[in-house]
């Protein structure tokens, strides 16, 4: 049955129009996308949850650390080995070059820079409100938990396929009340963001003032207008609440619960903590506060094919369907983002994982090379680790042997 399903979420669904896409082929440079763009780094926008209280801090006060000079990254015994950045066999120029660019503010508020080649830490620095002990807000990284927390609960036998219609999972619905074609969303349309689900504000109007776990997922699904799932990528928050609900009533478990026991332990993963949602949940869509050291231990978990630390924390078929483009557009996944870097005319594999303000994870596994960035930054400036990460950070890196 397990084999059976993983196959099933596999195979390209040519006859309800999920078809797979090439990845994106083109780099992406920060300053010329518009600020609402579908690209997981816009503020965030809810329609039956709240936003996330967040502080735009100013850039006048003074960098933390004030020291620019490259120090060796500090072995913590945390399960991350560091070695000098001189001894790595690469060329440290236009590192060096970006560190110094940072540190002047010419990115905006960068708050830390990590970066990880070949199972070792050879640059970690923080600036501004980064700080090696505190963890940073996530924002949508917080999606990529969700994928990792359903891909674990498809592995347990908790959930049967993504194949499956939600509602299979949603005994608390009462179905009488979906809108139409609600009831053919299906696990696979909410991990990619083609769920459809579009509340108006006159529908959210006429939803009841308490939002409580039992009533969420309905909402979504009968306060939405008409749905055709399958067909068009739109990044929300709506995807992920009801996933989140799904992941409740199948494991008895919300996301922070579920990710503490299957993820976070055996990561030694103890300094995060979670926000709730309107529902009374664990907020699934944009709720994470995590260190940038633990952000590297989830890059290290998706290059390492879902092993960390000898254990297999995830199937290497979950990481494969997660990490692989399932829209049209070709650049996401599973909540796992797939648009490729470019280096020299040549397509860099880059799987990352994104937040609003300049939150990432880049995972690049040619080159054995994981970088983790954590910043305050608005406006267009979100956007500037997309582009000095091929600018300064991959020219530097040979191809892993």
């Amino acid at each position: 049955m397990m084999c059976h399903n993983l196959l099933s979420l596999l195979r390209m669904r040519s006859a309800n129009g999920y078809r797979s896409a090439k990845i994106g082929t083109v780099l992406v440079f920060a300053m010329a996308l518009p600020i609402k763009a579908q690209d997981g780094l816009s503020d965030e926008e809810v329609t039956l949850n709240h936003t996330t209280a967040t502080k735009a801090e100013s850039l006048s006060h003074a960098i933390k650390n004030g020291n620019t000079a490259y120090s060796v990254p500090a072995f913590l015994n945390d399960g991350i080995f560091t070695e000098n950045i001189h001894d790595a066999s690469i060329n440290v120029d236009g590192i060096e070059q970006l560190r110094q660019k940072i540190s002047a503010g010419d990115f905006g508020q960068i708050d830390s820079l990590l970066i990880h080649h070949q199972g070792k830490l050879i640059s970690e620095d923080y600036w501004f409100d980064g700080d090696i002990d505190t963890p940073h807000f996530m924002f949508s990284i917080t999606k990529n938990m969700l994928s990792n927390a359903i891909g674990k609960a498809i592995e347990l036998g908790h959930i049967d396929s993504v194949d499956d219609p939600v509602i299979k999972y949603l005994s608390n619905v009462d179905t009488r009340n979906l809108a139409a074609g609600s009831e053919t969303i299906i696990l696979h349309d909410l991990l990619s963001m083609q769920s459809d689900i579009s509340i108006t504000e006159l529908n959210r109007r006429n939803s009841p003032q308490t939002i409580t776990h039992e009533n969420h997922a309905e909402l979504y699904l009968t306060l939405t207008d008409e749905v055709s799932p399958g067909h068009k990528f739109k990044y929300q928050g709506a995807d992920t609440d009801i996933l989140n609900h799904v992941l409740y009533n199948t494991t008895g478990k919300d996301v922070a619960t579920f990710t503490e026991q299957h993820f976070f332990e055996p990561m030694r993963i103890s300094n995060a903590y979670w926000e709730k949602s309107a529902c009374g949940l664990t907020k699934a869509s944009s709720g994470l506060h995590l260190t940038s050291r633990d952000m590297l231990k989830f890059g290290m978990l998706i290059l390492n094919q879902g092993q960390y630390d000898g254990r297999q924390l995830l199937t290497h078929e979950w990481l494969n369907a997660a990490t692989t483009a399932q829209t049209q557009n070709g650049k996401y996944g599973y909540f796992w983002w797939t648009e490729n870097f470019r280096l020299n005319g040549q397509e860099i594999k880059t799987i990352s994982a994104r937040g609003a303000r300049g939150q990432f994870i880049f995972v690049m596994p040619e080159l054995d090379l994981i970088v983790a960035i954590t910043s305050s930054n608005t406006g267009q400036q979100r956007r500037v680790p997309l582009q000095f990460v091929p600018e300064y950070i991959l020219p530097a890196i040979p191809p892993a042997k």
